[in-house]
């Protein structure tokens, strides 16, 4: 459903993609700002794991989003700087520009040395990990980088959200991949995923909060009406 409404939003509407990441990174992070979790009188220091898709495009603006609502935030790539692409490219580099942390997942780190990288954000304990590693296109096991990646995030005491569905998480039937990050808020584009229903799901998702895009569900309708 959500991809559906994303080309009918650009290609029908005429709607920038820009505008739509803009959209759904901003809505994510307006979430994990009001989310009641008892450290809320302390400084928010945000992990954001960004994959090489659009939806480590809208990890970009989550992570612009908090900075700017004085969070310490660090940003974390799975790909060279210069491979993304696109309105993923626009975002991340704004964030250049901003001089938000910005690191290279390094695959060759030992279990303890991720677990110390992601750990900490400037001087102080990481309290939010947000995965925005993988959207809906996501099919197959993980690589290497992101398993590794997802194992350490979901082994620390932070709490986690993840856009639009937990990486690892297949959209459509509901089955997880070992590992799967476990979230405590799933905030979802658009409209639940079909494969939420799945009985075991909710295991990984947590808490799934629909958050718009700037575009409403029945676009498909409202574009069939208008012919």
């Amino acid at each position: 459903m959500s991809r559906r409404v994303d080309e009918i939003a650009v290609n029908d509407f005429g709607i920038p993609s820009l505008i739509l990441m803009e959209n759904a990174g901003r809505s994510c992070a307006e979430r994990l700002l009001s989310w009641p979790v008892a450290e809320r009188n302390q400084k928010l220091s945000v992990l954001v794991l960004c994959g090489p898709g659009n939806n480590g495009g809208d990890g970009f603006v989550i992570a612009r989003h908090l900075a700017m609502q004085d969070c310490d935030v660090k940003v974390m790539l799975f790909q060279d700087n210069e491979k993304y692409t696109g309105d993923s490219r626009v975002n991340l580099n704004v964030l250049v520009q901003l001089g938000i942390e910005i690191d290279r997942f390094d695959p060759r780190w030992t279990d303890a040395e991720t677990s110390h990288v992601f750990g900490s954000v400037g001087l102080h304990s990481t309290t939010w990990v947000v995965d925005a590693l993988l959207g809906t296109g996501a099919v197959g096991v993980l690589r290497p980088s992101m398993a590794k990646a997802v194992a350490a995030a979901n082994l620390m005491s932070a709490h986690k959200l993840a856009v639009d569905l937990p990486t690892g998480l297949d959209c459509d039937t509901g089955e997880v991949s070992e590992p799967t990050f476990r979230a405590e808020v799933t905030c979802t584009m658009v409209d639940e995923k079909i494969g939420f229903q799945n009985a075991n799901a909710h295991l990984f998702t947590g808490k799934v909060v629909v958050v718009g895009i700037g575009v409403p569900v029945d676009l498909e309708a409202l574009k069939t009406d208008q012919l």
